[in-house]
């Protein structure tokens, strides 16, 4: 199957084509997430971004700008603040490197979160723009593979992409959201997630993911949540090239996931 995919520049040829509202602190999510709702963009939720320390410092400034510089993103709405420790502007600055379609927008520099509602969502739609298509396949593709305890579901999935010559990365640490987070920065464009027995489906904002059923109660119980029960080559194939082109996983269309930045340091 052709894949339409789009080109977004140095960040490469991407499976979706999302417009990121990316809140620089936790006192901006709430106003980052009307904005994208108001523009039919992407955001998300989080503690971080002020009363952080050490390499935490750096290190989540680096997750938020690898999360905008991941192929599925488009444009970037940076709101901030304008007090937090990570400071959206130099933020802006690192993903204008690669981004050139990014803006900064301050919430003590706007009138309070009214006003920003409303300028941020001029903003958003001031930079929404039309990326041209580019035709791929599955081999264009990074796959990446999700699991978070032993099993023997991987091996099969592993074989499945190995004969069909696409390329795949593998996390498997005990925590979902660390896996999550380590496949988007290896710029995986798609996820295949081996959903552990005693928990229910999830996604990732910017990334599609296929969840695979296992025979436990909870995901007999919980079916039609999940994207996938047998795994056979040709449906799993036929299903990775389905949402690459454009058809949205189970997660997608019910909105689950969240993202989680890794931290190192406890602090406040």
């Amino acid at each position: 199957m052709n894949i339409s995919g789009y080109d977004h520049g140095s960040r490469g040829i991407g499976i979706r084509d999302i417009q990121l509202i990316l809140p620089s602190v936790v006192c901006s999510t709430h106003v980052a997430k009307k904005i994208s709702d108001e523009v039919g963009a992407r955001s998300f939720a989080h503690n971080t971004g002020c009363g952080i320390i050490g390499n935490d410092v750096e290190g989540i400034s680096d997750f938020f700008k690898d999360l905008a510089n991941h192929p599925n993103v488009g444009s970037v709405l940076v709101v901030g603040l304008g007090c937090e420790t990570i400071q959206g502007n130099e933020l802006t600055e690192k993903i204008l490197n690669t981004n050139p379609s990014t803006k900064y927008l301050v919430i003590q520099e706007s009138g309070g979160m009214g006003a920003t509602l409303a300028k941020g969502s001029e903003a958003a739609k001031e930079l929404q723009r039309k990326y041209p298509s580019k035709k791929i396949d599955l081999h264009d593709l990074v796959i990446g593979i999700e699991v978070s305890e032993n099993e023997s579901r991987i091996e099969p999935i592993i074989q499945i992409l190995k004969d069909a010559g696409i390329e795949y990365v593998l996390a498997n640490d005990p925590q979902t959201s660390n896996n999550f987070a380590w496949l988007m920065k290896a710029g995986a464009h798609l996820i295949i997630s081996l959903t552990a027995s005693d928990q229910p489906p999830t996604g990732y904002p910017i990334i599609p993911v296929i969840n695979i059923s296992s025979n436990s109660p909870l995901h007999i119980a919980i079916n039609n949540d999940l994207d996938l029960e047998v795994i056979e080559k040709d449906s799993l194939l036929n299903l990775i090239a389905e949402i690459a082109n454009g058809k949205e996983s189970k997660a997608e269309s019910l909105g689950l996931g969240e993202i989680f930045s890794p931290r190192v340091v406890r602090s406040v």
